[in-house]
């Protein structure tokens, strides 16, 4: 079982205070793609980077870690950076784009793949390059959608919409709903969701935990952080997890308690990617949190 990842490959230059920078390559499908490395899934990346330093760095860094760079493009232009400022909340961001909005989506038979996992970036120039794949396979789609990663400044929201139309599974932040349908009350947002189709809606919601829906109940899954230190990469560690979880044939339930436990480790550090522990680990955390429930 393979997971396509469709999206930006970037550089993070994350600051706390704006004068000293810590430099890590990320972007939200490479930064998953990363994450399930380590658990052993396989994963096919969908990138596009500048022929510069960064690039490299990030093609360099993929192959040390044995992902396959096969699909990830290099163009005449720069490497997309953005600069991040570390944060306890939400991390404000500055993007840079430049090669990562002149992506192609190559050749492929995507319906091999159990998941296409589709950032809200990839469909910020148009959704035509895309729209022949929403129906080829189950769409995991990241609505990390923001005015200022859109040329025109404003979130296109028929593009949004036509993916959303053709959804398997959503995870937006309660940031990601806001800047898509406006302030509204939570579970508002989760019902929105579901009347585009979509079978399994998880809306996370920073230290309040996350609330999941399959359609018919609503859980809310809320567990304290011992340590925050940067949440630059939490809503990727939870998406590593609800892979790996759904893959393993957990319920979504299940499986968005997994991907909450690794993003609590996530956040204890700094950098999008982290070292994770062994998968046995999280494994009885689950099982300690389910025991404490019941």
């Amino acid at each position: 079982m393979m997971i396509a990842f469709i999206g930006e490959s970037l550089v993070d230059l994350i600051s706390s205070d704006g004068e000293n920078f810590t430099k890590r390559i990320g972007g939200s499908p490479l930064n998953i793609a990363r994450n399930l490395n380590q658990f052993n899934i396989k994963t096919v990346v969908i990138s596009r980077v500048g022929n510069d330093f960064f690039g490299k760095e990030i093609i360099q860094t993929l192959e040390g870690e044995n992902i396959k760079t096969n699909y990830i493009q290099v163009g005449s232009g720069n490497t997309s950076t953005v600069i991040v400022f570390a944060s306890k909340g939400t991390p404000d961001f500055i993007p840079y784009r430049d090669e990562d909005m002149n992506l192609e989506i190559p050749n492929l038979d995507f319906e091999k793949f159990e998941f296409i996992h589709l950032s809200c970036w990839a469909i910020t120039n148009g959704i035509e390059k895309i729209k022949h794949i929403l129906t080829k396979t189950k769409i995991a789609f990241d609505p990390n959608c923001r005015k200022k990663i859109f040329p025109c400044k404003k979130i296109n929201l028929d593009f949004v919409y036509e993916v959303l139309k053709n959804t398997f599974i959503v995870k937006p932040s309660l940031d990601d709903a806001r800047e898509i349908f406006g302030p509204l009350p939570r579970t508002r947002y989760i019902e929105l969701l579901h009347d585009f189709g979509i079978k399994y809606v998880i809306l996370t919601m920073g230290e309040e935990g996350a609330l999941v829906s399959d359609g018919k109940k609503i859980e809310h899954i809320k567990i304290p952080a011992k340590k925050v230190v940067d949440t630059t990469g939490a809503g990727d560690a939870f998406w590593s997890g609800i892979y790996y979880g759904l893959l393993n044939n957990f319920s979504i339930f299940k499986a968005a308690l997994f991907g909450t436990i690794i993003s609590l480790h996530v956040i204890g550090e700094v950098g999008g990617v982290v070292k994770l522990k062994d998968i046995s680990e999280y494994l009885e955390e689950v099982e300690r949190y389910e025991n404490s429930v019941l």
